[in-house]
């Protein structure tokens, strides 16, 4: 899977170089990021969009404008999927609204992150699924939805985070993983040793890693967080540390 994968970047990497037009992946997950990223060397100039700051699904874009004389703008739209009436509507989480999407067929590498806010979801899709999924999703859970594209996001930041101080014995990522996840040390190795654990979108080695500031770590089945800075250190050798949790 991973070796056809690696093919298919080569394949649009080529192209793009051969004819002087972008060529774009669908959305990728950390495992096809983590290949993209290894794979940097061997490949063609690339930018990655999710459809806003701060996504983890992410779309790459093989060529580079200024090579190539021109500009153009990756195939994301955002759909707005809103109950009909907010009064009656369940309470709708990410998994809800996941699951009312492939529940029409689509496959997951056309779909990018849900934001929720407000019991509103915001999905990033690629342009050529989102008439479909206007046209086709209705109901999320128990609920009544109406869909349609927009270009009006939430006002703030959509992706919302929480700081977080810990105190932690060192900056090693298994240590801070082991904090924000709040997990023993035992357990959180256990989440290198199954391959969950992503640093901006590469697959960590092992826990002995350093984390540095600005370094977005992604834990499977924990969410992910922003490691932001060293605020302190005790006199036992410790050190406190700041974190912006994704919430």
């Amino acid at each position: 899977m991973e070796d056809a994968f690696y093919r298919h970047l080569q394949d649009l990497s080529a192209r793009a170089d051969r004819t002087g037009t972008f060529q774009f992946t669908d959305f990728l997950n950390l495992d096809e990021q983590n290949v993209l990223c290894r794979s940097r060397a061997e490949l063609i100039r690339y930018t990655l969009s999710g459809g806003a700051e701060g996504c983890e699904r992410v779309i790459a874009r093989f060529g580079d404008p200024e090579q190539f004389g021109y500009e153009t703008p990756f195939p994301i739209v955002c759909v707005r999927i809103a109950p009909l009436q907010q009064k009656f509507a369940d309470e709708l989480g990410h998994r809800d609204v996941l699951g009312g999407l492939m529940n029409l067929g689509v496959e997951r590498e056309c779909l990018g992150d849900i934001v929720l806010r407000d019991n509103v979801a915001y999905l990033f899709a690629l342009e050529r699924i989102a008439p479909y999924l206007c046209d086709n999703l209705t109901k999320v859970k128990h609920t009544t939805v109406s869909c349609a594209l927009t270009d009006s996001l939430p006002d703030g930041p959509l992706f919302r985070t929480e700081p977080i101080t810990l105190n932690v014995s060192s900056l090693r990522v298994d240590c801070v993983v082991a904090a924000v996840c709040k997990l023993s040390r035992g357990n959180a190795e256990k989440l290198f040793a199954s391959q969950k654990v992503f640093i901006d979108g590469r697959l960590c080695p092992g826990g002995a890693v350093v984390l540095k500031e600005g370094d977005t770590v992604s834990v499977r089945g924990f969410g992910r967080f922003i490691f932001r800075s060293v605020t302190g250190n005790s006199k036992k050798g410790r050190s406190f540390i700041c974190v912006e949790k994704y919430i």
